[in-house]
C-alpha cells in the first residue's frame, strides 16, 4: 500500500534521468537554462529527489520535472521559498536569488488598465527574456514590471516609485555606472522635451520634468540641449554594473510599445560581446552615434497621430471587449431577435 507520504520504490536516479531527455535520448533544449536549471543545480548539490522537492513545494512531481526543463512556473509564495530554502540548505545569497526570481517580475498595472489576463502574458514575456535584463515602464518611465536579471544588476527597479528618467538623471549611481554620463543626460533631456512636445498639457510629465530640474547639472543640461529625441531603441553603449564586479560591458537597448498596453514601453537591454572600441562600437557602429541624433517637428507631429491611433485601437478593442460580454449576458426569445441584436453589434 502507498501512502501520501511515500513513493512508490524504483530508482530515482533512473527516472530523474529519462524525466531530462526526450524520446530520443537527447537533452531537451532550454534545460540548462533559466529558474528551472538553478532550482535542479541546488537540487542536486543537495542530494534531494525531484519527488521530495515537489512535496515541498505543494505541487506534483510531474510539474516539478517540467519546471526544471524549462516551463515558466507560477509565482513561489513566501511560504514556497522559505520551504525550498530549509530543504535544499541554500546560503544567504542563494536564498536572495530565490526570492528575486518570484517577486523580481509581479506586474503593476498603469491606472485605469484592463484586461489583466493580457497583462499576466506581459509578464510572462518579461520573465522570459532572461538572462537579458527587461522591464516595463509606463509614458512618464514609472517602473511596473521587471524580470529577474533586471533587479539583480539594477536593484533600484524594487525601490517603491522606481522611476527610470529620475535615477538616470539624479543619482550618483547612474553617474558611476553610465559611460560618458554627460552624454546619456543629454539624450534624456532630449527625450523629456520630445515628450514636453507631444504632450504638453501633462501634469504628471510636468512634475517630473521640474523634479530633475532640480539638479543644477541635469538644469544645465537642459538649458543648453536644444534638440529632442524620442526613444533610446537602439542604443549601445558601455556601463559599469556592480553585479559584475564593475565590469564595463557593452549593451544595446531595445525599446518596444506593446499593443495591450500602448502607452508603455517593454526595454530590453541586451548585453553584447563584439570587437568594440572607442571608434566603433560591438555592432560595428560608430560610437555613440545616438548622441547626435535629434527628432524635429515633423517626428513630434507622427508621434502624436501614432498615439491618437493607438489610443483609438485601444478603446474600440475595449468595446468589442465590451459588447461581446454584453451579449453572451442578453437572452432573447427567439431566432429573429438574435439576429436583430446581431446586426446592432455589427453596425456599431
Amino acid at each position: 500500500m502507498v501512502t501520501q507520504e511515500q513513493k512508490p520504490s524504483g530508482n530515482d536516479a533512473l527516472e530523474e534521468e529519462i524525466s531530462e531527455r526526450g524520446d530520443s535520448g537527447q537533452q531537451l533544449a532550454g534545460h540548462y537554462m533559466g529558474f528551472g536549471a538553478l532550482l535542479r543545480r541546488w537540487r542536486k548539490a543537495a542530494g534531494v529527489t525531484q519527488y521530495r522537492t515537489a512535496r515541498a513545494l505543494g505541487m506534483s512531481e510531474r510539474t516539478y520535472r517540467k519546471i526544471e526543463r524549462g516551463a515558466m512556473p507560477p509565482r513561489l509564495s513566501r511560504t514556497q521559498c522559505e520551504a525550498l530554502s530549509e530543504l535544499l540548505r541554500l546560503d544567504r545569497d542563494e536564498r536572495h536569488a530565490l526570492l528575486l526570481y518570484n517577486v523580481g517580475s509581479m506586474l503593476v498595472p498603469p491606472s485605469g488598465s484592463g484586461q489583466p489576463e493580457l497583462q499576466q502574458a506581459l509578464r510572462l514575456l518579461i520573465d522570459r527574456q532572461m538572462p537579458s535584463p527587461a522591464y516595463l515602464c509606463d509614458q512618464h518611465w514609472n517602473i511596473l514590471a521587471f524580470n529577474t536579471a533586471m533587479a539583480e544588476w539594477w536593484p533600484w527597479v524594487m525601490e517603491p516609485g522606481a522611476n527610470l528618467i529620475r535615477w538616470a538623471l539624479t543619482t550618483p549611481e547612474a553617474r558611476a555606472q553610465y559611460q560618458d554620463w554627460d552624454k546619456h543626460a543629454s539624450a534624456y533631456v532630449k527625450i523629456l522635451k520630445f515628450a514636453q512636445a507631444t504632450r504638453p498639457n501633462d501634469a504628471e510629465l510636468r512634475r517630473l520634468i521640474e523634479d530633475v530640474k532640480k539638479d543644477p547639472d541635469v538644469r544645465h543640461v537642459w538649458e543648453t540641449e536644444h534638440d529632442m529625441g524620442e526613444t533610446r531603441d537602439g542604443h549601445v553603449f558601455r556601463m559599469n554594473v556592480p553585479t559584475l564586479d564593475w565590469e564595463t560591458i557593452e549593451v544595446v537597448s531595445h525599446v518596444l510599445y506593446p499593443a495591450s498596453m500602448p502607452d508603455c514601453r517593454f526595454v530590453v537591454i541586451t548585453w553584447i560581446e563584439g570587437h568594440g572600441d572607442d571608434e566603433r562600437d560591438a555592432l560595428g557602429g560608430v560610437r555613440d552615434a545616438w548622441a547626435t541624433m535629434t527628432a524635429n517637428e515633423n517626428d513630434v507631429a507622427t508621434a502624436q497621430r501614432h498615439a491618437q491611433n493607438r489610443a483609438a485601437e485601444d478603446a474600440a478593442t475595449r468595446w468589442r471587449r465590451e459588447a461581446a460580454t454584453l451579449a453572451a449576458r442578453m437572452v432573447v426569445a427567439t431566432a429573429d431577435e438574435a439576429a436583430a441584436l446581431g446586426s446592432v453589434f455589427k453596425d456599431r
